[in-house]
């Protein structure tokens, strides 16, 4: 008799193994301040990143590689970290999670507090020891696990999890188990300042292509054959604010299935996505090539029935 995992804890155990498989991250770890002279700060920095080091699924950023990267954008950090530096730094460096802090003194007693961000989300967290300032490295020690731990359990909010985008493509095609291809048109326009709409061709062509891999026919308006669908929409791009050299941009598709000869409407959807990339044109079209694989997901095994 097989025995059930609930919903939930198969849920967890998906994302475990989507963490055991994925590449090692890479780490720098800027210098941390502190209230008690310069020695303390030193120490904390060098044992945090020998304690990251040890991790088996962490990469660091070499001191020498970092020092140069920030020389030669006059940027010196430490202690604090703000989104626009990370996303600066993580471009010239690599690193998808900086590390950096500030240690405490009161008499004996000492706080480490470490910030703890990811270059591509801006997503900050953060990981703070306590006691006696003679048992420094032993809480250093402690810092670096928690450290490490939140690297672990936040790894899908610190790093941008994608699908490679053949490996999705593969999989919407495989999904698709009907029998029916009918024939489709599809026409979406962009949204242009004054109101005006122009055809978005990346779009069309993206997702025409998808159809016709499933053995969809895909026609237009010159074609001599008519078509059995007619998939009719909407694009629009909204852009964020820049984070460095990083821009993001929200674009929503509009779509509209309906059947030529009837009139009837098969679907109406709307698809949201997201992306940062360096430059407008590189995070538009991301951010349109996400939409448009999501809704060929759906769209796909609709019109195959």
């Amino acid at each position: 008799m097989k025995t059930k995992i609930p919903f939930v804890l198969a849920l967890l155990l998906a994302g475990v193994m989507a963490r055991a498989d994925a590449p090692p991250i890479t780490v720098a770890v800027f210098d941390f301040n502190s209230n008690a002279g310069a020695v303390l700060p030193k120490d904390v920095t060098a044992l945090v990143t020998a304690d990251l080091s040890a991790e088996t699924n962490l990469v660091m950023v070499e001191r020498a590689e970092l020092d140069k990267a920030l020389g030669e954008q006059a940027l010196g950090l430490s202690g604090e970290i703000n989104s626009d530096a990370a996303a600066k730094v993580g471009q010239l460096t690599g690193a998808k999670v900086l590390v950096a802090g500030r240690a405490i003194k009161a008499g004996d007693h000492m706080v480490i507090v470490a910030n703890i961000i990811g270059t591509e989300t801006s997503r900050l967290y953060a990981a703070k020891v306590e006691g006696s300032a003679a048992d420094m490295p032993a809480l250093v020690d402690k810092l670096s696990d928690k450290i490490a731990k939140t690297i672990s359990d936040q790894y899908t909010n610190l790093i941008i999890v994608t699908e490679p985008h053949e490996a999705r493509i593969d999989r919407i095609l495989k999904a698709v188990q009907g029998t029916n291809r009918p024939s489709v048109m599809i026409s979406l326009a962009d949204h242009l300042a004054g109101g005006r709409l122009s055809t978005n061709q990346d779009v069309v062509t993206e997702l025409g292509l998808l159809f016709q891999k499933a053995g969809f026919t895909v026609v237009d308006e010159n074609s001599l054959m008519k078509p059995d669908v007619e998939i009719t929409g909407s694009v629009k791009c909204d852009w964020g604010a820049r984070q460095g050299a990083l821009i993001s941009c929200i674009a929503v598709v509009d779509i509209k299935v309906q059947e030529r000869q009837s009139g009837d409407i098969l679907a109406l959807d709307r698809q949201q996505s997201e992306a940062m990339d360096i430059g407008k044109s590189n995070a538009g079209k991301a951010a349109l090539l996400n939409a448009v694989d999501d809704l060929a997901e759906r769209l796909l095994p609709l019109l195959a029935k």
